[in-house]
């Protein structure tokens, strides 16, 4: 873009800004999983968008609704009272929704971006051609008058003859659809991993022919982002307000043919016979681009595993089972160690009311903390929860009848009395000395 049209295109901005800006329209039309909300969630800190307006839902209950908000990263502090509206698709069976958020009136204010994933390089040329059925399908169902529809291509067309100079390219934007068109591959930073597979410098050629043969053809930009290093992020953003507000945007500073990680190619900027010329071997042979770029199954170790968390109530469930089974504590060596300590011709003091036995302690705690387990559990109302106080209250009174230490007071010696059963006793008889 000359130094003249640099200054046609600042001043059209400063108009603009004077009258008011107005909200516009961002599509972002790709599979799942192909890093389009990893990418929001980056724009939404460059544009100093709470987050979670990005996590709404739009108008219908299918399609996803975010909005950014309208910053001129030259100037953030100018406030421009509008915002960027993002609507998300990611399945072909939406297409019948477009119209409820498009119409003839907006769709002059919309950029499409067209979303791959760089971790599925294979799916490239499937979903920019199901994609493209999409939006010519939309475009048709919009029912533009002929004239509103030649003004829309005849737009596209001005822009690319501002930023080529007003060359004439061969090959370039065969099929005009009227709509300021960006094909975004995500994960660009992939390429620089090591596990790459074999014969991978030559699948990248291939990619690239394909990419930019189909960007030329559509009139198209070309952008390879990386949400992880942080690549063409702030490019992207501003590249859309380029095109929708006429922000000046230096385009000879941030195109970028070479690096293919960091990939920039704006429209105007490629065509065919740039395409042959760096693609030399490629321009001679027929490429079938399913073949050229198969379907690779990920290693073992490259498969992160899942990891699953466990429901709250499930935890407590099993904590409060695992509490219940645990086995009772025996009052064995509390009786023991007292029976020891005593003389044997003196006649153990009996115990007073202040006095609670070890076990009796150990019950309480064990009945505190049932009752809290009982109580974070969901389904128990007031009255289940008095019910299991209660059967808990009549466990420990039995507990404390067979644990709780009776002396009994003889003319001739001291005597413990039968607080145990039969086989507690033969138990105590095997551990507790002979008198």
């Amino acid at each position: 873009m000359s130094k003249k049209e640099n200054v046609w295109n600042q001043l059209l901005f400063e108009k603009s800004r004077q009258g008011g800006f107005i909200n516009k329209n961002l599509v972002i039309l790709g599979r799942k999983c192909s890093g389009k909300r990893s990418l929001l969630d980056s724009l939404a800190e460059i544009t100093k968008t709470h987050k979670n307006a990005i996590r709404q839902k739009g108008i219908t209950p299918i399609v996803d609704y975010a909005f950014l908000n309208l910053i001129d990263l030259r100037d953030p502090d100018y406030n421009t009272n509008a915002r960027l509206n993002v609507y998300i698709l990611e399945e072909e069976g939406q297409k019948y929704l477009l119209p409820q958020i498009l119409n003839h009136k907006n769709i002059k204010n919309t950029f499409v971006v067209i979303a791959l994933d760089m971790q599925e390089p294979w799916t490239f040329m499937e979903d920019l051609d199901r994609w493209i059925s999409v939006l010519q399908d939309m475009m048709a169902d919009l029912r533009l008058s002929l004239n509103e529809l030649e003004e829309m291509k005849a737009n596209v067309m001005q822009y690319m003859s501002q930023m080529d100079g007003g060359q004439v390219h061969e090959g370039l934007l065969k099929t005009n659809l009227g709509i300021p068109l960006m094909v975004m591959v995500n994960k660009s930073d992939i390429l620089e991993r090591d596990d790459k597979g074999k014969d991978w410098d030559q699948k990248a050629e291939i990619i690239q022919f394909c990419l930019r043969q189909f960007c030329v053809n559509y009139g198209a930009t070309l952008l390879f982002t990386s949400v992880k290093q942080k690549i063409n992020i702030k490019v992207m953003y501003e590249y859309v307000l380029h095109r929708l507000y006429n922000m000046p945007f230096e385009t000879s500073q941030h195109k970028n043919l070479s690096d293919f990680e960091s990939l920039f190619i704006p429209l105007g900027q490629d065509d065919i016979n740039i395409i042959k010329s760096t693609f030399t071997k490629l321009a001679n042979s027929v490429i079938k681009y399913e073949e050229s770029v198969p379907v690779v199954q990920l290693k073992k170790n490259q498969v992160k595993e899942e990891l699953t968390v466990e429901d709250d109530q499930e935890f407590f469930t099993k904590l409060k089972e695992k509490s219940s089974q645990a086995p009772a504590t025996r009052p064995i060596l509390p009786i023991q160690r007292s029976v020891e300590q005593q003389p044997a011709q003196q006649q153990p003091p009996p115990p007073t009311t202040e006095q609670q036995p070890v076990s009796a302690r150990g019950s309480q705690q064990s009945k505190e903390l049932r009752e809290f387990y009982d109580k974070i559990l969901t389904g128990r109302n007031d009255s289940q929860i008095d019910q299991i106080q209660q059967a808990h209250q009549q466990l420990q009174d039995r507990m404390k009848q067979r644990t709780v230490t009776e002396v009994q007071t003889t003319t001739t010696a001291a005597r413990l009395a039968p607080l145990f059963n039969q086989q507690d006793q033969q138990k105590l008889q095997r551990i507790l000395p002979k008198k």
